[in-house]
């Protein structure tokens, strides 16, 4: 097993390839802005199109080789919204009940020509709200959306958003909704946009009677599918995080090497050593619950019992964000002053972890999940037992 992977296996040719070539662009891309150009390079490379089926311009790739992707974007704490639009809302377009919504959108969003983000979360509501405020209601047109998604990952860039809204069906306890695609400039959407800690952006989107027809309603059921592909982009969090630790353990270990204070390096202090012995211990953890995270979601998660791939995912993310959370803490630590200007991008990498955090769910938000998970597992499956 490569110690320098999150795929669980040793990397092939082409995923060894595709590292080098994302460390090579990387390296001239750290702590630059977000640009149009950037995500057009990146749909250039072939990136944006990897997950998507080829059927539509994409190349078929599965989880493990997102993961290597993502573990390299991660070494320079990468802004640009890859979750967001292509593990949640391409994912979700690429299984909508539609053909003709899948040609519409997928080369397009292949080719880096459209943009499309998911918009979920509401006010009083989390990532992966039960119940949803969004309203879509039959009319004669189609469907009529009314509510207000309070953030929007990268909702001010998108060309269209895709939007999940409960379905009137009445007062169910858990009520399923639709997943429906509202293109910007419909009317009745309006959006203002916001910063971010990561300077990525986001941006609050208001629907106030936005008149649709039929197609744009993408999935009816959208739920399961909506859980499906937010477990496999909880799974790349954790990647980018790995990649994220490595970048810092470097910076720090250089940079300890060539500070000198009283006369020799700040490497020679021994306490100091043992802190970053801890650190590379941290990252070798996060790295293996990661691997094992792709190993159980990859190529399979489709068949993978809901319940247990959610435990997994939410596993590793409480896991792996809480570990990355220390290791940039701990990094600013040893830099000492310089490491809180924006002068080094060790501060880059925290606000990198703050923003996926807000967008996935935090380390302890995931812990309780992941404890109430095992528990819905162990009633259900002593019930199978007790039924036998």
């Amino acid at each position: 097993m490569s110690p320098n992977t999150t795929t669980g296996a040793q990397l092939s040719a082409d995923d060894q390839m595709l590292r080098d070539s994302v460390s090579r662009w990387v390296q001239d891309q750290a702590g630059a802005a977000q640009t149009q150009a950037r995500w057009q390079q990146m749909a250039d490379f072939g990136w944006l199109a990897m997950t998507l089926p080829e059927s539509h311009e994409g190349l078929g790739q599965g989880l493990a080789q997102a993961a290597v992707l993502h573990e390299a974007l991660g070494a320079a704490a990468i802004s640009e919204p890859l979750i967001p639009a292509i593990a949640l809302a391409a994912s979700l377009i690429a299984g909508a009940d539609s053909p003709a919504a899948r040609s519409d959108w997928l080369p397009a969003i292949a080719r880096g020509e459209s943009m499309v983000v998911t918009a979920v979360s509401e006010r009083g509501s989390n990532w992966r709200a039960q119940r949803l405020q969004t309203q879509a209601r039959a009319s004669a047109a189609g469907w009529r959306l009314d509510g207000v998604k309070q953030v929007v990952a990268s909702g001010h860039r998108a060309d269209a958003w895709l939007v999940a809204a409960e379905l009137d069906q009445g007062s169910a306890a858990t009520p399923d909704f639709g997943l429906f695609i509202v293109t910007r400039g419909s009317t009745g959407a309006s959006s203002q946009a916001f910063e971010t800690v990561d300077g990525a952006g986001a941006c609050r989107l208001v629907l106030d009677g936005v008149q649709l027809d039929a197609s744009a309603c993408l999935l009816k059921a959208g739920r399961a599918a909506w859980e499906r592909v937010c477990d496999q982009a909880l799974v790349l969090a954790c990647a980018e995080s790995v990649g994220a630790m490595d970048a810092l353990l470097r910076t720090t270990a250089d940079y300890l090497r060539t500070r000198v204070q009283f006369g020799r390096p700040l490497a020679t202090n021994q306490v100091l050593r043992h802190r970053m012995a801890d650190l590379k211990v941290g990252c070798e953890e996060a790295r293996s619950m990661t691997q094992a995270a792709v190993l159980a979601l990859g190529g399979s998660s489709n068949d993978l019992d809901p319940l247990v791939r959610a435990r997994i995912a939410s596993g590793a993310r409480a896991k792996v964000g809480a570990l990355a959370r220390r290791a940039c803490e701990e990094a600013i630590q040893l830099h000492g002053g310089m490491g809180v200007t924006e002068e080094l991008p060790v501060g880059v990498f925290l606000k990198r972890q703050l923003a996926l955090d807000a967008m996935l769910g935090s380390p302890d938000w995931h812990l309780r999940r992941h404890a109430n998970l095992r528990a819905e597992i162990a009633v259900r499956n002593t019930g199978k037992g007790a039924g036998q």
